[in-house]
């Protein structure tokens, strides 16, 4: 029934058809027992009723007052209450209530408890017909005919209410919908822009790391160069070596440089503290395992050959992965860092035996928007996800110097 109702929500003009059918139908029903008996005019007046009910998706307004105006006429004109005119006075009181705007919804009340009330009035001698009484309502002691007239305003107001009032039941419903789906589409693009607020801050912060890191190369190029020019005649063999320091550091340096023009850098002010780097991996672990989070790190290779961009990037890489275990891993996790330095590059893994997908998510996700930026800035990659025994591990993999020229 609810796959009925959502479809015949979606195609109105087919619910337009079905409810100007049934008027047809009901018109056509009694179309010969009242042309029978001389009244042609009520035989065909309920017809009119099918072009307002036809066209209420399409009119809300119009087909709302069209409606109320040939009712007019039916209380004027008829002498008994027909269910067709009654069927399309509940169909509007519904449509108009649900759909129509809030003033419009207000009037169709009025309207209802209007010709609910005349209604009652004029046909009041149908509830003694159908008490099987053979009095009049004017032969009734006036107790009775108070009793009488309630019964029938109530018989020919309740359709009408029940109707309206079911309307403003969807109404409200369609509203809070809505501004579910409001809501939704406003956090979804919030969620956007901090994700991209995040991409910018974190190139931001890698802009700043590099330049520190060619700063440094530039002044160790400088630094070896005047004392190649001091010692280049009175010792050449120490020149020889200060020379081949400032080649492998320059060399260095372009690479870093080449990195730094493809990251974009925000127009704030920093500090200028120095940067961490891998041989401060141990520190940092320490500090972890300070804050109750059980760490095992492992090295395997030279550390101090890691050029010191992909350095920076796998300490940060790192320290991220290790914050996340500690806000979501849950009581009782443990967490395993292994680096390991390659011929053509660098992999670090950092895994945990905490909750993993079942952690509390916070909706943003930044932490591996900016370990991903990281990775990326020295032509790496991250990859991060629940482990399948359970916890959550963080690869990467940074190329070195070598593996970078080499493409």
């Amino acid at each position: 029934m609810r796959h009925v109702h959502l479809w015949l929500r979606a195609h109105p003009l087919v619910f337009d058809g079905l409810a100007a059918t049934v008027v047809a139908l009901l018109s056509l029903m009694l179309f010969a027992s009242v042309g029978v008996q001389g009244h042609w005019w009520q035989a065909l007046f309920p017809l009119a009723f099918v072009v307002p009910v036809a066209l209420r998706s399409r009119h809300q307004v119009g087909a709302l007052y069209a409606t109320a105006a040939l009712g007019l006429v039916t209380l004027a004109t008829f002498s008994f209450p027909h269910p067709a005119i009654l069927y399309a006075g509940i169909v509007m009181a519904y449509s108009a209530s649900a759909y129509a705007p809030r003033t419009h919804a207000r009037a169709a009340l009025a309207l209802s408890v209007v010709f609910g009330v005349i209604g009652g009035v004029k046909w009041s001698y149908l509830v003694l017909s159908l008490t099987g009484t053979s009095y009049d309502l004017h032969e009734l002691a006036l107790r009775n005919q108070a009793i009488a007239l309630s019964v029938s305003i109530g018989v020919c107001s309740a359709p009408l209410l029940m109707a309206w009032l079911w309307g403003g039941v969807v109404h409200a419903r369609h509203a809070y919908l809505q501004e579910a789906l409001d809501r939704a589409s406003r956090l979804e693009r919030e969620r956007d822009a901090l994700a991209r607020l995040a991409v910018v801050e974190e190139r931001g912060r890698i802009a700043r790391d590099l330049h520190d890191v060619v700063a440094h190369s530039l002044s160790v190029v400088v630094l070896q160069a005047d004392g190649a020019r001091h010692v280049l005649e009175s010792d050449p063999a120490r020149a020889a070596v200060a020379l081949e320091t400032i080649g492998r550091t320059g060399r260095e340096a372009t690479a870093e440089m080449r990195r730094l023009l493809g990251v974009l850098r925000s127009p704030q002010s920093a500090s200028r503290a120095p940067q961490p780097d891998l041989g401060q991996l141990e520190t940092l672990v320490s500090q972890v395992r300070e804050s109750g989070l059980p760490v095992t790190l492992h090295v395997t290779g030279d550390l101090a050959s890691v050029p010191a961009g992909a350095g920076l990037s796998a300490y940060r890489i790192v320290q991220e992965a290790l914050t996340n275990s500690v806000k979501h891993g849950g009581p009782s996790v443990q967490a395993e860092v292994s680096v390991v330095v390659q011929p053509d590059g660098l992999s670090v893994s950092i895994a945990d035996d905490g909750r993993g997908a079942a952690a509390a998510n916070d909706g943003a996700g930044l932490g591996l928007l900016g370990m991903r930026e990281r990775a990326a800035a020295v032509g790496g990659e991250v990859t991060a996800g629940p482990r399948p025994g359970g916890g959550f591990a963080v690869t990467a993999f940074l190329p070195t110097e070598k593996a970078v020229v080499r493409q």
